[in-house]
């Protein structure tokens, strides 16, 4: 007797369903549903919208991940299906075969996938066990639906609640080995860049794991407390610690951890399995009274946790600070955590490469492009980086010409190689970095309006060292990273804190050369004192008149922004104006 035919009698259990597909058999039984229905449930237009509205947390987590999957997905007749907590689908993306053919099957957005609506299936059934379930041909209860294969897992909300279910659906009869693995990939994932959303000005996060190599990937476990009390975590950290939602704004730290110290590098036990944890702290951002400018490592923190999710959703990230303030190991710190790491970091800087070479390194070319062009051709920075991150390094000094192409790779995804007529489709992330300011260069007719716009859909700018409030800390730090405990090398506080008050015009990487030049010069055990430091290198800068900034602000203000009118009342050229102007704000 046919699987199905057996169900015809609700006492006689099926042969040969997991215990759990077989609760769901019995479940749609008692929904009234026949196997043979050839109903499609959905929700007219409006609606669907109004839950897309309500579920904005999959246009910024799971669209751009989904995006990012875009070349993986079309390489097999496969599909990615979100669905809401109730299995309304809201977003479809995979194959373009396969999505037409799908259709019959209503994967569509607007269609209902519960259990209620369709009887056994994965998006309804993991839905209605809170865990990942697989359901494949004939063990889906409506007979239409036995032509799929699907694999699907719910998503949880940092508060413990599932927000929806994720689901890959192929072709029953040419299924995805690795869709289980794939599809927990991406929910971990997800709830993992949810949970670092969280960070919020009284909010903090706990990062933990065995493995310390796993802190700062999808993989941690991550606690959100706001002072001592759990407000949430993500699904790995819940499942580790048997957290329910009941536990959060419950439970206090020290219930978790007795005695808790969670500076970097601590590890913690935790009070019910007695395992060890390593452990990472990000901070909320905090008031700072200083004076200027100051702008905290604390509040750093919260704007580079901002970007990590900004380089996550795809969006262009613009880093802006003097020389040598660490912009591309900024770049280099958001790539490895975020979810292009497994694609490849690929950095150019636009001012070290003469400007005839900058097109066809970005772009690549084919063989025999131009003359000295390898004959094996080259595919290209832009191809590269494919999957991964795109760095771009001083870009306010790309010539004009190659701005025009790089915005229109940047808009249309596309890439074509010197002396190419086929294009190649690429999907990376983009961040950038310059020391100059940008909008100045845009008004001297030196970098496009477009460009810029494009480029810095977020900016973030990295202090320069003289204003950070934990330089000590740092300077242990970098001591530390540097070897300098394996060789029983100490710094003085009154060495330490020599460094933290000088000006450092090289910012961290001038910092970083004299904290190696001390361990060169250096024997095994010393400790480093006042007399080991190098005398400081000054710059000697000849500052204009401040009645000469005064009449330049005041040119340009008159002139109501026209800078060749401000530069003709001040009776300059408009490039030398430009120049002063860029001076006063790099000093």
């Amino acid at each position: 007797m046919p699987q199905r035919a057996r169900f015809l009698a609700p006492a006689q259990s099926p042969v040969g369903l997991p215990c759990q597909l077989e609760d769901s058999w019995q479940r749609s039984l008692s929904y009234g549903l026949t196997r043979d229905d050839d109903a499609q449930p959905w929700v007219a237009s409006t609606q669907l919208k109004d839950a897309r509205a309500e579920n904005s947390w999959v246009k910024h987590l799971v669209t751009p991940m989904l995006s990012r999957l875009a070349t993986e997905l079309a390489s097999h007749p496969s599909i990615m299906v979100m669905s809401d907590a109730t299995g309304l689908v809201l977003e479809t993306h995979g194959n373009s075969d396969f999505l037409h053919k799908a259709q019959r099957y209503a994967l569509s957005p607007g269609n209902l996938w519960g259990e209620h609506a369709r009887g056994t299936n994965a998006i309804g059934t993991a839905l209605a066990l809170q865990q990942h379930c697989e359901v494949s041909g004939s063990e889906h209860y409506l007979n239409r639906n036995a032509g799929l294969f699907c694999s699907a897992a719910p998503v949880f909300r940092p508060d413990g609640h599932i927000a929806g279910v994720l689901d890959m659906s192929t072709p029953a009869l040419a299924p995805r080995r690795d869709a289980a693995a794939l599809i927990r990939r991406v929910v971990c994932e997800i709830e993992h860049a949810w949970a670092m959303s969280a960070l919020g000005a009284n909010r903090w996060l706990l990062s933990l794991h065995h493995d310390q190599a796993v802190l700062g990937s999808a993989r941690e476990l991550l606690l959100i407390f706001e002072d001592t009390t759990l407000l949430g975590a993500n699904k790995l950290a819940m499942d580790e610690f048997s957290l329910t939602c009941g536990h959060f704004g419950a439970l206090n730290i020290d219930t978790l951890f007795p005695g808790i110290d969670v500076r970097t590098g601590e590890t913690v036990q935790d009070a019910s399995n007695n395992r060890r944890y390593y452990t990472r702290q990000t901070l909320p951002a905090r008031r700072y009274s200083g004076r200027g400018t100051s702008q905290p490592q604390d509040a750093l923190t919260v704007e580079k946790e901002k970007a990590l999710r900004i380089v996550n959703a795809g969006i262009a990230l613009c880093v802006t600070g003097e020389t040598g303030c660490g912009k591309e190991y900024l770049a280099r710190e958001l790539y490895t955590r975020s979810q292009w790491r497994n694609g490849n970091f690929v950095a150019i800087n636009c001012a070290a490469l003469p400007e005839h070479l900058i097109e066809s390194e970005l772009f690549g070319y084919v063989p025999g492009a131009f003359t000295g062009a390898s004959p094996k051709g080259y595919i290209g920075k832009c191809r590269e980086a494919d999957g991964g991150v795109l760095f771009l390094d001083e870009i306010g000094d790309m010539p004009l010409a190659l701005q025009t192409r790089l915005l229109r790779v940047l808009q249309e995804k596309k890439v074509t190689p010197l002396g190419a007529n086929t294009t190649w489709n690429v999907n990376f992330a983009l961040i950038c970095a310059t020391h100059q300011d940008l909008t100045t260069r845009v008004q001297a007719g030196l970098f496009r309006e477009d460009l810029l716009y494009r480029i810095q859909e977020f900016h973030l700018r990295i202090p320069p060292l003289r204003e950070w409030s934990q330089v000590e800390r740092f300077i242990h730090k970098l001591w530390h990273e540097l070897g300098a405990p394996c060789r029983d090398l100490t710094l003085s506080d009154e060495v330490v804190s020599v460094l933290a008050h000088r000006p450092w015009p090289g910012n961290v990487r001038q910092l970083l050369s004299q904290l190696r030049v001390l361990m060169a010069l250096a024997e095994d055990g010393d400790r480093i004192t006042l007399a080991d430091l190098p005398g400081e290198i000054t710059l000697a800068r000849q500052p204009e008149p401040v009645v000469a900034q005064v009449d330049e602000q005041s040119a340009i203000a008159e002139a109501q922004g026209n800078m060749s009118l401000a530069a003709k009342k001040l009776g300059i050229s408009r490039s030398t104006l430009y120049r002063r102007l860029e001076k006063r704000q790099a000093g």
